[in-house]
């Protein structure tokens, strides 16, 4: 594997030709890494196989060479899982090489997303490397390093393809090329849903080297480069028979007649239903009685890199060159949607710029593969920016309806409705003795999916603020209102200890507001001040204390922390997809805001490192409490209660 950095994120230009170039003969690219040593990694750690060191590999010159199906989108996950290895080896982490992402050779480790890589890959991972150690075994299990005794793991360790980021060395799959490849470019209706009624090709036709495609509603050109295809896209004359959306200022009422009733599932990871004693009881009883509904807008993902894909076909076997967060699930889909096993698909990850949950599909890898088998040569696939926004999914929009009672300062019974927005971070972190918190499923206008966080994000936007308000009907500051409600001690103590060091209290005029949550096992607390009112906020500063069990890397983590409230600022202030009876008004950056330079405020982090217990992953829960956070604040400058997002 020496010298083979083309597969490990490193190398340039000439290692990605020369990795797709390789692709093109499977045996013979296996071969060159030892093919019966590849073999039998492969084998031994797919999904229900026994054996962990199938995953980790000692090489002659020294180095380490690990293989797993987990991808590294800008989260870091490449350099967690090196220093893994690195720990559990007892080698430099500089010695290890991570092969991510690559359905033919990698074990299928799920897909990157729900912050699971830290809690469920790295513990495999290091399983895996001290049984390749030799570690003697103790309950049927490998001893791990104890956290005690951690030289690589706990700290700092930079990013290991940082120099190639930042100098333009590291490629991604806006960058594939390969000689006699050939680009195209899908002629698009105006409209957001359309069925292609007719189309004239004659004049794009008549380009040197131009091939019109149609499948369906898909209809493209192929050409021997991107300019020749944009050229000859642009002559294509196209009717489409128009599909009408629902009115945006209708949607919520649409979702909440349309809906389906939740029904208790507690085997899934997002149950849609918990329960507990007699809400009704519960509120007919009340001393107070509080209701209120909120709403959240369709949002895009707007990763820095609009997603891209380089298909070719040898023989029956399909091979697609990709940025996703499910390389494996992508696989399945393709091999799906052409009829063939999925042992005749292989999906390799490049590196990506960015996926935030937006990544999943195979929308981009079907139409360069389908592209590919017409031409029967390798084609290439880039959307725009403008595609990007229109063509993939968006977060959900929705409806959260809340009600809720008070006995002497504690709140007593929680009524929460979730319309179409999703399941996540349903159950509220207070000690309620009478709940009920539902999630609705409702059909949707514009085509909806993962993203980042699901949707904690707006079920933690109407909870917090719905206790705000509750903590203002009883007359109390919102701090001590919800230390009294709550038990949790991790949560308390991230709750004082950014209290304390944001210095809640010492000005009641201050422009302040403040959230907290347990999302996916991390426990939260944020405060925030700002400066302005609507339209014109501007975020001062924030601080987060954020404990999530063992800290493995805090640099790291303090990146995707800052990082994932900087994009929480967007969804909560001005980021929403617009769009009429037919289409997206808002596809371009000029006019979709996203937080800049100039919006980014100080920000102070204050880590809980708990290496007694087991980590929990870090990319998602952080963006969960901004809005309600800056609605707190805005409320203190205003005085009025902002229900919808965004605020602006």
């Amino acid at each position: 594997m020496s010298g083979k950095d083309d597969l490990c994120g490193g190398g340039g230009k000439g290692a990605i030709i020369r990795q797709v170039e390789q692709s093109l003969n499977r045996r013979r690219w296996l071969q060159s890494l030892g093919a019966a040593t590849v073999f039998q990694i492969v084998a031994e750690a797919q999904p229900g196989g026994t054996r962990l060191v199938g995953r980790v590999h000692l090489n002659p010159d020294g180095t380490v060479t690990l293989f797993t199906g987990k991808v590294d989108i800008g989260q870091g996950s490449r350099t967690l899982l090196t220093q893994c290895v690195a720990e559990e080896l007892r080698v430099d982490p500089a010695k290890v090489r991570v092969v991510m992402g690559d359905t033919a050779i990698t074990p299928d480790d799920g897909g990157t997303y729900g912050s699971l890589t830290t809690p469920l890959t790295a513990p495999l991972v290091r399983e895996a490397a001290a049984e390749v150690r030799g570690s003697p075994p103790s309950s049927g299990k490998v001893d791990l390093t104890p956290p005690t005794q951690w030289k690589v793991l706990g700290s700092s360790l930079p990013n290991v393809n940082g120099r190639a980021i930042v100098t333009g060395g590291l490629k991604y799959s806006t960058d594939l090329k390969l000689p006699g490849m050939l680009a195209a470019k899908v002629i698009r209706p105006a409209a957001y849903n359309a069925d292609l009624l007719s189309y004239e090709t004659g004049a794009a036709e008549k380009l040197p080297g131009v091939q019109v495609v149609r499948d369906g509603n898909l209809l493209a050109v192929i050409a021997p480069d991107e300019d020749t295809a944009g050229k000859a896209a642009a002559l294509v004359r196209a009717e489409w028979k128009e599909k009408e959306l629902i009115d945006s200022r209708e949607v919520f009422a649409y979702f909440k007649k349309n809906s389906t009733p939740p029904v208790a599932n507690l085997k899934t990871r997002y149950p849609p239903l918990f329960q507990h004693g007699s809400v009704a009881d519960a509120l007919a009883g009340a001393e107070r009685r509080h209701q209120a509904a909120y709403t959240v807008a369709y949002i895009a993902h707007v990763p820095m890199e609009p997603r891209a894909a380089l298909a070719f076909w040898d023989d029956k076997e399909l091979t697609v060159h990709c940025g996703t967060q499910v390389p494996f699930g992508v696989r399945s889909q393709l091999a799906d949607a052409f009829g063939i096993s999925a042992e005749q698909v292989r999906v390799v990850v490049t590196a990506t710029g960015g996926g935030f949950g937006g990544k999943h599909g195979s929308e981009v890898a079907f139409e360069a593969a389908k592209l590919a088998k017409a031409a029967g040569k390798p084609v290439r696939v880039a959307w725009t920016r403008e595609e990007e926004f229109i063509r993939s999914y968006c977060r959900p929009a929705g409806l959260i309806e809340v009600r809720s009672a008070l006995d002497r300062g504690r709140i007593t019974a929680w009524d929460f409705h979730n319309y179409n927005s999703g399941p996540a971070s349903l159950l509220p972190p207070y000690a309620i003795p009478d709940y009920w918190c539902g999630f609705h499923r409702s059909p949707s206008p514009l085509c909806q999916g993962a993203y980042r966080s699901l949707a904690a994000v707006a079920n933690t936007f109407a909870r917090e603020t719905h206790v705000e308000e509750l903590a203002a009907l009883a007359g109390e500051d919102p701090v001590a209102f919800r230390l009294r409600n709550i038990e949790n001690a991790r949560l308390r103590e991230v709750i004082e200890r950014a209290a304390t060091t944001f210095g809640w209290g010492r000005s009641r005029d201050a422009a302040v507001g403040m959230a907290c949550n347990i999302e996916k096992d991390a426990h939260i607390a944020l405060f925030i001040e700002i400066e302005g009112a609507p339209p014109a906020v501007h975020v001062r500063r924030m601080v987060m204390a954020f404990d999530c069990g063992a800290v493995l890397n805090p640099d790291n983590l303090r990146n995707q922390i800052t990082g994932a409230l900087i994009m929480g600022m967007g969804g909560a202030l001005f980021e929403q997809l617009r769009y009429d009876r037919t289409k997206v008004l808002n596809n371009r950056l000029s006019d979709y805001r996203v937080p800049r330079f100039s919006d980014v405020p100080r920000i102070e982090v204050i880590l809980v490192d708990r290496r007694d217990v087991t980590p929990a992953g870090a990319g998602e829960s952080p963006i969960t409490v901004v809005a309600p956070a800056l609605g707190a604040a805005i409320y203190r400058t205003t005085g009025r209660r902002l229900r919808a997002l965004p605020f602006i």
